[in-house]
Parts: structure tokens; sequence; C-alpha cells
């Protein structure tokens, strides 16, 4: 029987690896994918990072190091965890996006770190429930 928990997983360390090297690296044959996912806006990003804004290159180191502790069992996972861990994320990048106010690339690396670990923790939660 397939391991949906390990096999989630290890997608997941396929897809954040995929990005997080995109974002460093910026390759051009992965910048299609990076444009798609992200603005890309220069005063949003990094310098040392080209390839994705703050937000979305945090987003996936979080994702990329949390699904690697789910992969080795030693994540936690819940529901209510993980979805409190994105909520900073949805609302710094709604309120920015609404003009309430203009979010700092500390801000973003904070909010999209939280919201990548949030999401491997919802989903560790809800494999959990199953």
């Amino acid at each position: 029987m397939v391991n949906l928990r390990k096999t989630g997983s290890i997608l997941l360390i396929a897809i954040g690896a995929i990005f997080v090297f995109g974002t460093f690296v910026n390759p051009p044959v992965l910048r299609p994918l990076l444009a798609g996912t992200c603005h890309r806006l220069p005063q949003r990003s990094f310098d040392w990072a080209p390839g994705l804004c703050a937000r979305c290159t945090f987003f996936w180191i979080g994702v990329l190091l949390s699904s690697l502790l789910m992969f080795l069992k030693k994540l936690p996972g819940s529901v209510m965890v993980g979805l409190l861990l994105i909520v900073p994320m949805a609302l710094d990048g709604s309120l920015q996006f609404i003009g309430f106010y203009e979010s700092t690339n500390l801000m973003r690396l904070l909010s999209g770190f939280l919201g990548g670990a949030g999401l491997c923790i919802l989903l560790e939660g809800g494999a959990k429930d199953k």
C-alpha cells in the first residue's frame, strides 16, 4: 500500500527544492514557473535572491524545511496550528494589496516562512485526522 504521507512529503520536498533553487539561481528554464507564481517585483525582493520576492522566497524555504521534517516524522501536525501560521502571510499580503500599508521585506520574510511551515503543518494535521 502506498504511504500517502511519505509520498506527499517527498513531493513537497521536490517542489520546494525546485522553487528554492529557482529563487537563488534564477535559471531561464524556471523563469516562466517563477513568474507564474510570484510578481517578482525588485523592490520587494532581496538582491541575493533574484528569482522570487521576499515573501515567496521564504514561503518556499519554509515548505522545503518543513516537508523535510514531515518526511522524518518530526513535524507536529495540527490543522488549527497550520491555519494560524498561514494567517500572518494572508493578512500581510492582503493588507498590502488593498493599500492599507506597505509591508517590509522583514515582515514578508517572517510571514512567508510561517506560511510555508503552516502549510506543511496543516497538511500533516489533515493526514493524521484520516
